[in-house]
């Protein structure tokens, strides 16, 4: 039997009719065919121009961040050839390196200096090629020197100039030391014969820090621990994008990359374990820690290797029998593998809520205090990923529901979510929840970050959840993430670090009241320009409400943050602030 060439098994939808192919190439069997868009698909082609919708500030954006680039990394070169970005009529450079600077820190090796609050303002001003050299006297002798701009304001002011506002990172090493200039740019531009054609006018600076460590405060070991590990380099060392839709999809395709990672003792030697979420179609991963530091994949042995879409998981002792289980979100449910104290866990017990929404992560903690631990399900769209639009973007209340299970012993679990009182406000777009005694009482509450929203904050009354997130000022109303807490302030009570998302296109355009969604509904552009802003940090006033310190502690900032975490890392009593971000990308690697 003859066997058909395996191309003509996938021949496509769009292949030419036979009577179009009598009139080309005969030997072409498959031809070319531009697929047909919907009409509403090409207006939001068009749309990707802004000058299709007359954003001029998108357009001068576009035209100046290349030039800006460009100023910066000749700058950086020594200054010398910075002519082809100014103006014939440039003016100067003001407040490149001030003379004078408080030391903030200097403990351990880091030190971190800012500039006087009267230095910039006494700078004379100075050529390109001066500042240039201003600049880099802080980087005499490093190496790696690499440049970073982010323009985050664009204000036309008349019909042939405009000034921007941007953020700038310059970083080296020095030897073993680390370098980092953090700086603001405030710049004026001229406009040629289109908004195409832009010059710079005149830079100002109005902030500048430098940041000194003797050493480098981090070293990659992932390749030397996990690199010889199998399937590390197949698996781990490859984007979402690698496997995605190339296995069944009943198992569960991750549209963004959502997976996490559990770190705790799976067989109980007092050293802690990584287990591994993937996306459906590829194992989850247990890597048991060796005493060598190195690590081995016990998978199989401890039969954790499931195939089903995870989003997240938790080692946690659920049983109360002195080992941690592992407690998985796989797709609309919560799975328990039960450890049977040497790191196998064979049996399993499914936790089946409400819908077939996804759930996104899990938390834990005592929350009726009878001595078990119970499980908070958080999950984001109602009827999956895209299946519903936030409604109102800003304050959305049309999401999934989130679960809440109490621990009734013996392996047993109910879903007591209104019981309790954790079904008031509970259909936002949730994605991180956090228990803690938020109130000093003695009792665990709960936070919830939630995306295009308020956030909860569900206090615990005697086993009883209240949110009082809006009538103590916690509600973060922005596009929530990830949730930490910690005294920052060393008060004695809880403070709050909220991870959001910095977007510097939503910081240029929501200002500008009469143009932003056609000038209509004001009154809520306050709270678009919030969700643009980046990341909070609340602390906890002894009146028992929250205030928002972000612009004084300048950490808003964070990039599109998932998620953060108060650790001291350099022991000093002080609790540190690491936070992860970045998104899908587009053509230029920086835009987000």
């Amino acid at each position: 039997m003859a066997v058909l060439p395996a191309l003509l098994l996938f021949l496509p939808t769009t292949v030419v009719s036979p009577l179009s192919l009598q009139a080309q190439d005969p030997d072409i069997l498959i031809h070319e065919r531009e697929a047909e868009l919907p009409d509403w698909a090409k207006d939001n082609f068009k749309r990707r121009d802004p000058g299709f919708d007359q954003w001029r500030t998108e357009v001068l954006f576009g035209s100046a961040k290349p030039v800006l680039e460009g100023f910066l990394d000749a700058m950086v070169a020594g200054g010398a050839e910075t002519s082809e970005f100014l103006a014939d009529d440039f003016q100067h450079v003001l407040g490149f390196r001030p003379s004078t600077m408080d030391v903030l820190y200097d403990q351990g090796g880091i030190q971190v200096q800012r500039f006087a609050k009267s230095s910039l303002a006494e700078m004379a001003p100075s050529t390109p090629l001066v500042a240039a050299a201003n600049m880099l006297s802080f980087f005499k002798d490093a190496t790696d020197l690499h440049a970073f701009v982010k323009i985050i304001q664009v204000i036309p002011t008349g019909a042939k100039e405009f000034t921007t506002g941007s953020i700038l990172h310059l970083s080296a090493h020095r030897g073993a030391s680390i370098l980092q200039q953090n700086m603001e740019w405030e710049c004026n531009w001229k406009v040629g014969d289109s908004d195409e054609q832009v010059l710079l006018q005149s830079i100002r600076c109005v902030f500048y820090e430098e940041v000194t460590g003797a050493g480098r405060l981090f070293g990659e070991i992932t390749g030397d621990i996990l690199g010889q590990v199998p399937f590390f380099k197949s698996e781990m060392l490859r984007g979402t994008g690698a496997y995605q839709f190339k296995t069944d999809r009943l198992i569960g395709n991750s549209f963004i990359g959502a997976q996490g990672i559990a770190i705790g003792d799976a067989n109980n030697d007092g050293r802690d374990d990584i287990y591994v979420c993937q996306q459906g179609g590829l194992p989850n991963r247990l890597y048991i820690h060796k005493k060598d530091g190195s690590v081995m994949d016990a998978t199989k042995f401890g039969a954790v290797g499931f195939l089903d879409n995870t989003r997240s998981a938790l080692f946690v002792d659920l049983d109360n029998d002195n080992d941690q289980d592992l407690v998985l979100a796989v797709g609309a449910n919560v799975l328990i593998a039960w450890n049977n104290g040497r790191g196998v866990f064979g049996n399993l017990t499914p936790l089946n809520g409400p819908g077939t929404e996804d759930v996104y992560s899990i938390s834990s903690a005592d929350a009726d205090n009878d001595g078990d631990l119970d499980l908070y399900a958080v999950r984001y769209v109602a009827n999956g990923l895209i299946g519903g639009v936030p409604t109102p973007y800003h304050d959305a209340d049309n999401g999934a529901s989130n679960i809440f299970w109490r621990n009734e012993g013996n392996r047993k679990f109910v879903d007591a979510t209104a019981e309790v009182g954790l079904d008031q406000n509970n259909g936002k777009f949730s994605l991180a929840s956090l228990w803690d005694d938020f109130d000093d009482d003695g009792d665990q509450d709960l936070y919830v970050t939630n995306d295009f929203g308020k956030n909860n904050l569900y206090l615990n009354e005697d086993g009883h959840f209240r949110d009082i997130a809006l009538e103590v000022g916690a509600e973060d109303l922005a596009s929530g993430m990830g949730i930490t807490a910690a005294d920052i302030d060393l008060d004695g009570d809880l403070d709050l670090y909220v991870s959001n998302m910095f977007s510097a296109a939503g910081q240029r355009i929501v200002p500008q009241s009469q143009k932003f969604m056609a000038g209509n509904h004001q009154e809520v552009h306050q709270h678009y320009q919030r969700h643009a802003r980046g990341n909070t940090l609340l602390t906890r006033e002894a009146d028992g409400t929250w205030k928002d310190v972000t612009d004084q502690a300048r950490v808003a900032v964070g990039g599109w943050a998932w998620g953060a975490r108060f650790v001291d890392f350099n022991n000093d009593g002080l609790e540190d602030i690491y936070v992860p971000n970045g998104f899908v990308t587009n053509k230029d690697p920086d835009d987000l």
